[in-house]
């Protein structure tokens, strides 16, 4: 019942420490959710605990309260510890205070949890180190789900060592939504050679996946490199399922965003394109509505005949938050015959309705701030002048 009658979703900060003195591990649990979440969940915890040359050894612990802290014997410090190693809490959080070290131990857990959370651990370290357990993980877990998110932390580390790991794993790995995590990871290296080439040589190769092409297309977009611009042009004619290349070097296209490619995407909104091409087209406007051209044909597709190209339109009125689309947001709002797009046109007027009042509030709060410095200045003038006289 704590979790239905309640907004939120416990949030469980733990650390550990060895006293090797005492034979005892220090084990310190926090419920950390915010006041909008059930203030203390009552929850039966599980603890991996892997020490050296035995197997892992589970610890049962009912958590009851906001703060605790546990001891319990060893005679030898882990290499390891790991909450809720099979998932049976799953509406949670878990922030987890944790050295590379250990993190790379827990690699080798024989639980999927374990190991995705060693991955996070490695990421948030970024250092060197981090980056060879990562790279272990992307090419030898035996999950292939771990193994792509390894390939997106090495992404958000983005270091040289990083990114020599994505393009090794990239020659090696055949998994395709590992292929796709790769190649979407890569997308973080802006501007760099090495990433846009290995890139381009996917979304070319016609033996890749779609989704992986795809992928690839959108990555290449975010190098910010208008000089691979072409590629992207070339990829808008490559057949698919369901023209998901064309949509990716859309997006990639969005990205860079050349007045060459603003221009390809308006021509892509076209009545004539496949909807689905419509709609990728339709959305990746919502960059460039300072861009009169742009206005102009956003206002357009607001009016759009398919249901799909007028939600996407409103998506990109959402991600501009433009006020001076309020009008044709509050007509759709009141009178756009399919519900789901009054809805939503109601929403982003409400967000950019927001957005406008606290731009209102900030100014009167810099204008107030500025009349107390005024104020100050005036007294400490006053005070100079009578120092001077009295002085």
């Amino acid at each position: 019942m704590q979790f239905v009658y309640s907004a939120g979703h416990p949030v469980i900060k733990y650390s550990w420490s060895y006293d090797a003195g005492n034979k005892f591990i220090r084990l310190s649990i926090s419920q950390v959710q915010g006041d909008d979440s059930y203030p203390v969940y009552r929850l039966p915890l599980e603890f991996e605990i892997k020490y050296p040359g035995g197997k892992a050894e589970i610890f049962r612990f009912e958590l009851n309260e906001r703060e605790v802290t546990v001891y319990i014997p060893a005679s030898e410090r882990p290499q390891y510890i790991c909450i809720d190693p099979q998932f049976k809490i799953g509406v949670k959080a878990v922030n987890a205070d944790k050295g590379v070290e250990e993190a790379i131990a827990e690699l080798g857990s024989d639980n999927l949890v374990c190991r995705l959370e060693a991955v996070d651990a490695l990421a948030r370290d970024g250092s060197a180190r981090a980056v060879e357990g990562l790279s272990k993980a992307l090419t030898g877990d035996s999950f292939w789900g771990v193994r792509a998110e390894a390939a997106r932390a090495l992404g958000r580390v983005g270091t040289e060592d990083a990114l020599k790991a994505l393009l090794n794993a990239l020659n090696n790995e055949r998994h395709p939504r590992v292929r796709q995590a790769i190649v979407e990871a890569l997308g973080n290296f802006r501007n760099n050679d090495n990433a846009a080439k290995a890139l381009v040589s996917v979304l070319e190769n016609s033996s890749e996946s779609y989704y992986v092409r795809s992928r690839a297309a959108q990555s290449l977009g975010k190098l910010g490199m208008p000089d691979y611009g072409k590629y992207l042009i070339k990829a808008l004619d490559y057949p698919s399922h369901n023209y998901v290349i064309t949509q990716g070097a859309l997006q990639g296209l969005s990205e860079l965003g050349t007045d060459e490619t603003v221009d390809t995407l308006i021509k892509y909104t076209e009545l004539g394109k496949p909807t689905l091409v419509r709609v990728a087209a339709t959305q990746s406007l919502g960059k460039f509505v300072s861009v009169r051209r742009v206005y102009d044909r956003v206002r357009e597709l607001l009016r759009d005949p398919y249901y799909r190209v007028r939600y996407a339109a409103v998506a990109a009125v959402e991600s501009s938050l433009d006020p001076r689309f309020l009008d044709i947001l509050d007509e759709l709002a009141s009178k756009d015959l399919d519900g789901r797009i009054r809805r939503y046109a109601r929403d982003v007027a409400r967000k950019i309705r927001d957005q406008l009042q606290r731009g209102v509030e900030y100014a009167r709060l810099r204008e107030e701030i500025e009349r107390i410095r005024e104020e100050q200045r005036r007294i400490m003038d006053r005070l100079g002048r009578v120092e001077t006289k009295y002085g």
